[in-house]
């Protein structure tokens, strides 16, 4: 897909794309599911980054015979709001002058996300970054989550921008196919400490210092 022309807005995942936090959550994940009775491999626990735990959690737990359901899962998995409210975290370098560089240029400026809004809302609130955005929307806000389509076209809809004048940009194949998905040019950021296949996306970059889109 080629750039759009025109930028209109630019719509940012959060996690391991804005903030490094996608390791620390992988490593609760994958810590909770061998709890479980499910060994996930490193391999299997990066698969589940980005995506709807409800449709990709219990293929997992039934491979593994392991004890328990997807509600308990996600019962033990909401303990990961610690890591918004408490872990030492920023974001990524050079992240806050590009968004802010693109709003004075009149870019509209998303921040959408898989995570549940009580995580993403306090750590904004964290970083002082609530301002940042014109809209957020996170997994909680959609009856469908990544790699489907409907975070990134309800964050367009409130925006009033056409999915060809948007680029998305995500770190994780589930974020990069949600994008595309949308209509979307993607752009997939590997510049955090878990790494990810973003082959599927239209450009990479690894740094937002001196970043133009």
């Amino acid at each position: 897909m080629t750039r759009p022309a025109r930028i209109e807005a630019v719509l940012f995942d959060f996690d391991g794309t804005l903030c490094d936090t996608e390791s620390k959550n992988i490593a609760f994940v994958r810590d909770i599911l061998h709890g479980m009775g499910a060994p996930v491999t490193e391999e299997e626990a990066k698969s589940l980054a980005g995506g709807d735990d409800r449709v990709t959690v219990p293929p997992l737990l039934e491979k593994y015979g392991a004890s328990g359901t997807i509600d308990d899962y996600e019962r033990t998995r909401d303990g990961c709001y610690h890591i918004y409210a408490t872990a030492d975290l920023a974001l990524e370098p050079g992240a806050r002058e590009l968004v802010e560089s693109l709003r004075a240029r009149g870019i509209a400026v998303g921040l959408v996300s898989t995570t549940i809004s009580r995580c993403i809302l306090t750590v904004l609130d964290r970083l002082r970054a609530l301002g940042l955005f014109d809209v957020v929307v996170c997994g909680d806000m959609v009856e469908r989550r990544k790699p489907n389509p409907d975070p990134y076209l309800r964050a367009l809809e409130l925006l009033g921008v056409d999915a060809s004048c948007a680029v998305v940009v995500e770190d994780s194949p589930n974020g990069i196919a949600a994008g595309h998905a949308a209509g979307c040019y993607v752009v997939a950021y590997d510049g955090c400490s878990l790494s990810q296949d973003v082959s599927s996306a239209d450009e990479v970059i690894s740094s937002y210092e001196g970043l133009e889109l």
